[in-house]
């Protein structure tokens, strides 16, 4: 079992590589066409190939990019991505984090008391969710929560949205600001994965090992925790690799609405200063952190359920 695992495994990351080289290739190809002075489709190739082997060899992501308090050009791109990486790859984190977590845990209520007060109450917040723009959550979270808007809800420490602190300064100051921001970027995610192990449970509820388990005299939160949940786990863990575009897109929006110093804050700017070298470096980081984050997703799902080797 081991040796089919490593190499699906195997498989699955030649693959992941090889997104990774096309997608800012074609990005690339984009804003040189729209720039209009590729020099044809052999001089487009020598810029195309030029760029691949300044971004993945050198890792030279392009010269000096707008700031956008002074709208001059005095840093790197590779510079703006470093500084905001690691509050990306936090909110990246925590919104998956929260999505599985939360979805996994309103999902069994769904699935398996759909007709309770309960469990028609989570089908309306999922589908709410899904329908909601992620952006206009966010502002709505901050009216709700954030003293500077008024902060309707005043929930002890939860409440207010203070401004970002770096994890290894001031833990929790960083989950102070950070945890309605993850929340909120992870909900859409919560509510798909929610409906993916609700329907999933109905379907295996009915499993000869659940009757098996139930007749071995196990009470049904052992059934539930021991067969059920693991059952419908694996359609919930693709379903977290499918969404990752989405979810690195809404991780963008919390930035923006929060005030986060991630890079993904600077997509707007760039786009709007025509700054290619700035996009693209930002292209190249969307595109690592949702391989990555697929790559994981395809290992756990490999590794739970033998079938999708």
């Amino acid at each position: 079992m081991q040796g089919s695992l490593a190499a699906y495994l195997f498989r699955r990351l030649g693959l992941l590589v090889l997104t990774v080289l096309v997608v800012p290739s074609l990005s690339f190809t984009m804003f040189a066409l729209v720039q209009g002075d590729v020099g044809g489709p052999l001089g487009l190739l020598r810029e195309l190939g030029a760029y691949l082997t300044a971004t993945f060899v050198r890792l030279d992501l392009g010269g000096e990019v707008f700031n956008t308090a002074t709208y001059r050009r005095t840093r790197g791109a590779l510079e703006v991505v470093a500084e905001g990486l690691a509050p990306d790859v936090q909110l990246v984190f925590g919104a998956v984090l929260f999505g599985v977590l939360a979805g996994m845990a309103a999902g069994t209520v769904m699935g398996v008391a759909a007709r309770s007060l309960h469990g028609r109450a989570l089908a309306v917040a999922t589908a709410f969710i899904l329908s909601a723009p992620v952006y206009w959550l966010g502002f709505v979270a901050l009216i709700l929560f954030s003293p500077g808007f008024g902060s309707l809800l005043h929930v002890p420490f939860l409440s207010g949205v203070g401004g970002y602190r770096p994890f290894t300064d001031d833990p929790l100051g960083w989950l102070h600001s950070m945890w309605l921001p993850c929340v909120i970027a992870g909900a859409p995610l919560a509510a798909a994965c929610a409906r993916m192990a609700a329907a999933t449970l109905r379907t295996v509820l009915g499993d000869d090992a659940l009757r098996t388990a139930r007749a071995k005299g196990a009470t049904e939160g052992r059934v539930m925790r021991r067969h059920a949940v693991p059952l419908a786990a694996p359609p919930v863990i693709a379903l977290v690799g499918v969404n990752m575009n989405l979810l690195v897109t809404n991780v963008a929006l919390m930035e923006a609405v929060f005030n986060i110093p991630g890079s993904f804050r600077f997509i707007e700017r760039a786009l709007v200063n025509r700054d290619v070298d700035l996009a693209q470096a930002l292209v190249v980081e969307a595109t690592v952190l949702i391989v990555l984050a697929n790559f994981l997703a395809d290992a756990v799902h490999a590794w739970i359920d033998p079938r999708a080797r």
